[in-house]
């Protein structure tokens, strides 16, 4: 018992300290809070209203006060309404409402523009029982109006947007009242500490002491992250205020550096920002009026003011990006940086109008020429099953089909599908006029020619088209007035102009790449047709470059390298001038192909033949389109790099692959061609053959399925099994085709440093002009022209393109 005495003379002086430090906090009793409002109202007659909107538990009543300067017609007035659906325990919400009411009343001149410029709907204690009597957020009947929850579930159907049972929550349908009467621009809804944590067994004298705070938040809810505001430069304006007077808000999960929670990131739990979003009261307003809500917790009455004071700068000014005055809250839909908008002379007319397009935009379907294109700006908005059908169908008016014509751009492209125009729909009944807004990214377009349905309209803010500068954009707003509704929903809004500036798009590689790459001349020279489907895999495409001869032109037919598991037909630039070929009125095409890695995730075997196969049948279907690209067919030369140049000499020594009785008519054409000129080709794949000419060769393993980290590993064990192959060499192996009838050959290799010799290592084996010597010594008996140049030869050096034109051009009739 001593020991006890004593800790208590120690803990005395210090609890004693403490309340000296914290006193307690005067609190507000129903009587204060009533007779401040009547006070207010008698001593503001034409500035304040006062209405009970309701009744609370015990009779109290739920008033509304309402401020503005009522010798200011309200016709262009914004309404901004704030409520305190936890108040109660959270009593500084109230405190708070209180507050800012008081301002609003000051001679501040921001809170005297205020006035002239808004109407301010502040109701600071929504549940009167709970602030003045019971300091727990339920009502009499156990309804909590900030969420809608009741003892068993939610009092809100979402869906008819109607509570259940509004005769246990008449706070709440107080509040709703007002917000269906006046249909307010904003919505702000006040929260804070209080006694909400407190125990009943700790509740005492039910009064805060000073400097009981907490963290505030400006613009949002920790537990709902949807009751915010849709812009955050509206909650930043608010935090900048706050700031300025010396208090800080927390931003959420900006300052947690957490990402948003959602179904699928569900499993990732305690990692993702704890907030969800639901449906609480505040949603209704938004819901039904599309309202912007903006949630606040706090902690000191000044700093709520600062806030508060951060938004009505922004309800009595112009926003960023628009051109009138008020919050940003008339964009009623969107679809890519086009927006549907209210539309009116003053704040009322734009207010009837945003809730009329509000309630039916979710029936309008939105559309644009795609790709955007710089000079060009378009919008299209079907608002009626009509209107949907005309879209569907591509049925615009004349002046409107002209500028599609002259575009560019490939399509209208719609939110919608085809489909879903289509379907069954409601009607827009429009009464109040409609909005549109594009916007042009570019300072001062000029010569802006802006149509409405093919028909030109005037600069007009009311009847027509504004233009101005804002946020980076020159927001382009054309308004169409109730007189002037379309009577079909149709609205396809046009706008040529020039940009005023020259803005260049795309990214190139540097110019040491491009020369590798031969980029500048692929660009100079693009294909007539690309990416044409010779199958159905996604590699079996062709480019082709159609020259414009009087008769029918001969063709190149290149085929690109990379060991048929690399690179891609544009490679072409990087050998062929396509440009010379095409003046000289040759046509050229060159192929993709499936690799061997696609071969062999298919079980194919060997891989080889499916780029192999892959060549003849791209050749077969270039002979198919040869009327309607006037080519002529008895006139093609093969060329290739590498394994493009074995898949050229496989296809000019391999017999006719054609089927005469096939009732595929690509497969009826011939596989056959004129000449071949390939560079570093490989005549044979016999691994012994190989090694016989070259031993160091390490070439093949690969295209017959072997596999290694490196040429050499696959071709150890190749050349092992090779009488495993005999059969495959014979048919995919070129120079096994070897006959008199193969069309003749040139072989171009650049890589040797000293003359070739067979049986001696070379530096490149895999390009060696050894393997072209190879096969000219196979086809001299046969009488078969074969051409090896090489820089050892002692002859003057030639090219690629050079001997390939000679080839063609040698070509008879």
């Amino acid at each position: 018992m001593n020991r006890i005495f004593a800790c208590l003379l120690i803990l005395a002086p210090l609890m004693a300290a403490a309340q000296e430090m914290h006193p307690p906090l005067h609190r507000l009793t129903w009587e204060e809070y009533s007779g401040t409002l009547v006070h207010w109202r008698k001593a503001h007659p034409g500035l304040v209203t006062l209405e009970s909107r309701g009744m609370s538990g015990r009779n109290m009543p739920v008033y509304l006060l309402k401020i503005t300067d009522a010798s200011v017609s309200s016709d262009d007035k914004q309404v901004c309404l704030v409520t305190t659906l936890h108040s109660g325990p959270e009593r500084t919400g109230t405190s708070g409402a209180m507050a800012f009411a008081e301002w609003c009343l000051g001679d501040d001149p921001l809170a005297v523009e205020t006035r002239r410029r808004q109407i301010l709907l502040i109701m600071p204690c929504v549940n009167p029982l709970a602030m003045f009597y019971t300091d727990r957020f339920r009502n009499e009947h156990g309804v909590d109006p900030y969420t809608g929850s009741a003892r068993i579930g939610k009092l809100w159907d979402v869906k008819t947007l109607r509570l259940t049972k509004p005769e246990e929550a008449p706070e709440l349908a107080a509040v709703l009242s007002v917000i269906d009467e006046h249909q307010p621009e904003v919505h702000v809804d006040l929260h804070g500490t209080g006694l909400q944590e407190y125990a009943p067994d700790q509740l005492g004298s039910r009064r805060m002491y000073q400097g009981q705070i907490m963290t505030e938040v400006t613009g949002g809810a920790y537990s709902n992250y949807a009751l915010r505001p849709w812009d955050w430069r509206v909650t930043e304006a608010m935090i900048d205020a706050g700031r300025e007077a010396g208090f800080p808000s927390d931003r959420f999960e900006a300052d947690a550096q957490r990402t948003f929670w959602g179904p699928e990131l569900a499993p990732l739990g305690r990692k993702l920002w704890h907030g969800m979003p639901l449906f609480y009261s505040a949603h209704y307003g938004y819901a039904r009026f599309h309202s912007m809500i903006i949630t606040q917790e706090v902690a000191w009455e000044q700093s709520l003011v600062a806030r508060m004071k951060g938004l009505m700068k922004i309800g009595n000014g112009v926003w960023q990006d628009e051109c009138t005055v008020g919050y940003p809250v008339n964009r009623m839909r969107h679809f890519v940086g086009h927006f549907v908008t209210a539309c009116g002379r003053n704040a009322r007319e734009r207010r009837a109008s945003r809730v009329e397009l509000w309630n039916q935009q979710a029936d309008f379907a939105l559309g644009f020429l795609y790709p955007q294109t710089a000079g060009r700006e378009s919008f299209v908005v079907a608002a009626t099953a009509a209107a949907k059908k005309a879209v569907a169908g591509r049925r615009f008016p004349g002046a409107v089909q002209s500028f599609i014509k002259a575009g560019p751009e490939i399509k209208v492209a719609m939110d919608q599908t085809d489909e879903q125009l289509l379907a069954p729909t409601t009607d827009a009944r429009i009464t109040h006029g409609i909005g549109f807004r594009m916007r042009l990214p570019y300072r001062a377009p000029a010569k802006l020619d802006v149509r409405l349905n093919g028909a030109p309209l005037r600069q007009d803010g009311a009847d027509g088209y504004q233009s101005w500068f804002a946020d980076g954009f020159t927001q382009l707003q054309v308004n169409v007035p109730p007189s002037k509704l379309e009577p079909e929903g149709l609205y396809f809004i046009t706008c040529a102009y020039e940009p005023g500036e020259q803005r260049r798009n795309g990214w190139m590689p540097p110019a040491e790449v491009r020369k590798a790459s031969a980029s500048d001349r692929a660009d100079a020279t693009p294909a007539t047709h690309v990416d044409v489907p010779y199958g159905s895999h996604f590699r079996q495409t062709l480019d082709v470059w159609l020259a414009d001869p009087d008769k029918p032109a001969p063709v190149v037919f290149y085929i690109h390298g990379g060991g048929w598991g690399a690179q891609d037909k544009t490679d072409i630039h990087q050998h062929l001038d396509v440009r010379a070929f095409l003046d000289a009125g040759v046509s050229v095409a060159s192929i993709n192909y499936r690799f061997l890695a696609d071969a062999n995730a298919a079980g194919v075997s060997p891989p080889l033949q499916w780029p192999l196969q892959d060549a003849a049948r791209a050749l077969q279907f270039l002979r198919s389109r040869a009327v309607e690209w006037n080519l002529d067919k008895t006139r093609i030369a093969a060329c290739g790099v590498s394994a493009g140049g074995c898949s050229s000499l496989w296809l000019a020594m391999h017999d006719d692959m054609a089927d005469p009785k096939s009732g595929d008519p690509v497969a009826r054409e011939s596989t056959r061609v004129r000449h071949t000129v390939t560079k570093a080709p490989q005549p044979s794949l016999d691994p012994r053959q190989l090694v016989e000419w070259i031993p160091n060769s390490e070439y093949g393993g690969h295209a017959f399925g072997y596999a290694g980290r490196t040429r050499r590993e696959a071709f150890a064990p190749f050349l092992a099994s090779r009488d495993r192959h005999l059969a495959d060499l014979r048919e995919w192996s070129p120079i096994s085709h070897a006959s008199a009838d193969d069309p003749p050959a040139f072989i171009l290799t650049t890589k040797e440093d000293r003359p070739p010799v067979k049986g001696e290592p070379q530096p490149d084996p895999t390009h060696s002009a050894l393997l072209g010597l190879m096969l000219q010594e196979t086809l001299r008996p046969l009488g078969v022209k074969c051409e090896v140049r090489h820089p050892h030869d002692g002859r003057p050096a030639t090219t690629l393109q050079e001997q390939l034109f000679q080839a063609v051009m040698s070509f008879g009739p």
